[in-house]
């Protein structure tokens, strides 16, 4: 999974801190990087001169920030931000993917055009987060069987991949339709989120299991705040997906309602 990395870089020194922190971080041994950059074409008669400067950049960014050793490809393109990506990643074999997003920037689009894992990286009061990044998880979960099975085998590759070794916390959120159907609801959703915490459990890691009651797109950004976790891992359904929209919204709800790092998985 984290054999070739596409990032994707603007040309400024927000690229270049978000580079630095995804080889401290996420890099491995055996990961090498393509740095994409992707010119508009609106830039019209100027087009073929940015290409250039953002070609020289990337190449000095690279030299500057990762190791001696690191094997890095720099790939500047013409054209559609988010026609280009999933094309690139295909072509270029790439497995995994890491976007630094400026305060603000909405990351749903990229998330929707990548069809490889990714990592959405987000500035906090100006810095990325200094301290590991795989200290602490929180996992949210949908717990629809196939797509949960596909999130374990997503996650625990991951993990055995990047050589870490986190705290794990899974969180379902749960809004009974009524207060009859409440307490079977509730035991059912918690005897499927232990079954996923034993899974993970004998990976190895310590891990909790946790049934949030409300609204999920309200009540779970909340609690993931109050956890403050250092990573947060969900998976999101691929177009056309049984509960794409449902989980979709719960998704658009945490991207914006928290600020650590995200690992996404596509379902």
């Amino acid at each position: 999974m984290l054999t070739r990395i596409l990032f994707f870089a603007d040309v400024s020194s927000f690229s270049e801190r978000g580079l630095a922190w995804a080889t401290r971080q996420v890099a491995g041994d055996r990961s090498d990087f393509l740095v994409l950059h992707v010119v508009d074409r609106a830039a019209g008669l100027d087009a073929p001169e940015l290409v250039r400067e953002a070609e020289g950049y990337l190449e000095e960014m690279c030299a500057r920030t990762l190791p001696p050793e690191s094997y890095y490809k720099t790939l500047v393109l013409l054209g559609d931000l988010l026609e280009s990506l999933p094309e690139t990643i295909r072509s270029e074999k790439c497995t995994f993917a890491i976007f630094p997003l400026p305060v603000g920037q909405d990351g749903m689009p990229f998330v929707r055009a990548t069809p490889a894992p990714q990592i959405l990286l987000r500035e906090h009061e100006g810095f990325f987060p200094e301290e590991d990044a795989f200290d602490s998880l929180a996992v949210a979960l949908d717990l629809e069987p196939s797509r949960t099975s596909l999130m374990l085998d997503n996650l625990r590759e991951f993990l055995a991949q990047a050589r870490k070794n986190p705290k794990i916390s899974l969180l379902h959120a749960l809004a009974p339709q009524s207060a009859e159907d409440a307490p079977e609801v509730l035991n059912a959703a918690m005897r499927a989120l232990e079954e996923v915490r034993d899974e993970i459990f004998s990976w190895g890691y310590e891990t909790a299991a946790e049934i949030v009651s409300g609204d999920p797109a309200t009540e779970l950004p909340a609690r993931i705040r109050q956890l403050a976790p250092s990573l947060l891992v969900l998976g999101l359904p691929v177009a056309g997906e049984l509960g794409e929209l449902v989980f979709g919204s719960t998704a658009e709800m945490l991207f914006a309602g928290t600020t650590c790092p995200l690992l996404v998985f596509p379902l």
